[in-house]
């Protein structure tokens, strides 16, 4: 009779022989099960494999886990913050930055700066998700209410703001070359008290806000600027413009201005301020006509001719003008509101630039011969534009005998036309000769180009701040990023100027260097700021993380992108 099952696991030890030789030795547990009459397969365990003599089990490395491993994988966009980082750390707007503000605002700023650098027609609210694919220097992260103390704070405190113009100031040399730029903020605010009703340079019917923007024509560099209310004119914010100068450390520098200052009033009161000016003039006014007449037939002199451009002649006229104005207070045994009449020193800087004569000349022709032609054509005046009707009465002799019309070119009236084409004047209160005067003028219309910070640019448009204080802390984030792109633009053309340069030599001229040299001249060419900074934000890493090890990668870049980084400075060569 069969012996009764205990209903206890049994546990035995089971040799199996592999196809190699080898002997694993498993244990493995079973229990008998009454109703299926067999024992059944509980578990098994390894222990080893026998030793090649038999008499030993050697134990075996465990098992792998069958657990999926835990894999981390990011993926940041490089090219264009490469490129920016440069920019703040060849600049020095990051360390001056960095010593004006404690270190988590300074990152900040810097991170503002570098979004809109990089997205100039973007708002600040979309940086919460540019920063994701984006590296900033704040690495906590930015989102619209942390923006919005941050500027809050500066507007608040402008002891940051100050500290960091005079730390920009003071990479400038004390006689500088400042130009001044006067543009209108437009809001819709009713809150601010800034904000009124005055000139406004978009003409959209807003009252506005006035800012000055001053910038060293030395380094390229804006150093500071000025928030004042927007019915202020224009000279008297630059004259307070220039008390902060002299605060910054900037002692009694050239203002560079554009013809939209000059007027009599406001060259008298640069006079009456002691502050050295040089402004384009009008070449109609009735004290500066009658010294072009008598310059202008000796300017186009061999020793005018400007070195850098001899297409350009220039001439200095040294005169005495005599200024009336109304006195403001009683002084020295004269009354108050008598007419006063002075005589001042001025110089008038005359230049001839000869293309632009050429071409003046060459398009007033081709409209005198356009409108000629169609009268012989037989159409009449009546039936022609205003300006056509013009020109036929002032430069063409139209005559009519027997049924015949003549129509002729009257050449007193042409060359009376265009005698003064391509002439223009700088006038200026400090003594200079004309080629000076002429490259400091030049400076400032490089400067032109970036004066992007009043409108398009830098979510500057129409401003949506609630309080002065956000306002200037707004304008002075903006200021910062106008510092990165000014940088920017003055290594672009430092770039430009030296690529593809023939040299004459044949070993230089047909050189696979200079071959990719003027190709990435003529890519340059047909790139903006905005479309550079596009294409490289294509460039990106990825870095992944897991237990096996870490891993990171770059998004390859063409030879010519090299090559650009490469001369540029962001990569080493």
């Amino acid at each position: 009779m069969p012996r009764k099952a205990s209903g206890e696991p049994k546990v035995k030890t089971v040799e199996r022989t592999q196809a190699n030789g080898d002997i694993y030795v498993y244990e493995v547990t079973t229990l008998y099960n009454p109703k299926k009459r067999y024992n059944e397969h509980i578990s098994s365990r390894l222990l080893g494999k026998k030793s090649s003599d038999g008499k030993e089990i050697i134990p075996t490395r465990p098992k792998r886990s069958s657990k999926s491993v835990a894999v981390t994988a990011v993926r940041k966009t490089v090219g264009a913050m490469d490129i920016l980082e440069w920019i703040g750390r060849e600049s020095g707007i990051d360390d001056d930055l960095l010593s004006s503000a404690d270190t988590g605002t300074a990152q900040k700023i810097i991170s503002i700066a570098r979004f809109w650098m990089a997205n100039p027609d973007k708002t600040i609210r979309r940086i919460e998700e540019w920063q994701i694919s984006h590296v900033l220097p704040y690495s906590e992260g930015l989102s619209e209410d942390i923006c919005y103390a941050l500027m809050k704070m500066l507007g608040q405190d402008i002891s940051i703001s100050q500290s960091y113009f005079r730390r920009r100031a003071s990479h400038a040399v004390s006689r500088a070359s400042v130009a001044v730029d006067s543009t209108t903020v437009s809001s819709y605010s009713e809150f601010l008290n800034d904000v009124r009703f005055g000139y406004n340079k978009d003409n959209n019917g807003l009252a506005s806000v006035k800012l000055l923007t001053l910038f060293c024509l030395n380094d390229h560099q804006p150093v500071a600027f000025m928030r004042q209310p927007g019915n202020i004119p224009d000279v008297i914010s630059v004259l307070n413009a220039i008390k902060q100068l002299s605060v910054l450390g900037m002692d009694k520098p050239l203002l560079v201005l554009d013809g939209g200052f000059f007027s009599e009033a406001n060259i008298l009161a640069f006079i009456h301020s002691h502050t050295k000016f040089l402004m384009r003039g009008q070449l109609d006014g009735k004290w500066i006509s009658p010294e072009l007449e008598s310059v202008s037939p000796d300017i186009r002199r061999p020793s005018n001719a400007y070195p850098a451009d001899p297409g350009l002649y220039c001439v200095t006229r040294r005169i005495s003008h005599l200024f009336s104005y109304e006195r403001k207070r009683t002084r020295g045994g004269i009354e108050k509101g008598a007419i006063i009449t002075k005589e001042h020193r001025l110089y008038l800087h005359f230049v001839l630039d000869t293309d632009k004569e050429r071409i003046g000349t060459a398009v007033l022709m081709k409209k005198i011969q356009n409108v000629r032609q169609q009268l012989l054509n037989g159409v009449e005046q009546s039936l022609m534009s205003k300006a056509e009707q013009r020109i036929a009465e002032l430069f063409l002799i139209i005559r009519d005998a027997n049924g015949q019309l003549s129509v002729t070119l009257n050449d007193r009236a042409i060359i009376k036309e265009t005698r003064y084409y391509g002439y223009f004047v700088l006038i200026s209160n400090e003594k200079m000769d004309p080629f000076s005067a002429l490259r400091e003028y030049r400076l400032r219309e490089k400067t032109e180009e970036g004066f992007r910070l009043d409108k398009q640019h830098n979510d500057a448009h129409v401003t949506r701040s609630k309080s002065t204080g956000t306002l200037e802390g707004r304008f002075f984030c903006q200021f910062v990023a106008y510092g990165y792109e000014a940088f920017f633009q003055k290594k672009l053309r430092e770039l430009k100027n030296t690529l593809a340069v023939p040299t004459g030599d044949p070993s230089h001229d047909k050189s696979d260097t200079f071959k990719k040299e003027k190709a990435l001249l003529n890519w340059l060419n047909n790139m903006s700021v905005a479309k550079l900074f596009d294409w490289f934000d294509a460039v990106q890493e990825t870095t992944v993380n897991s237990n096996i090890g870490k891993a990171r990668w770059r998004a390859e870049a063409v030879e010519r992108d090299r090559l650009f980084l490469t001369r540029l400075g962001v990569l080493k060569g």
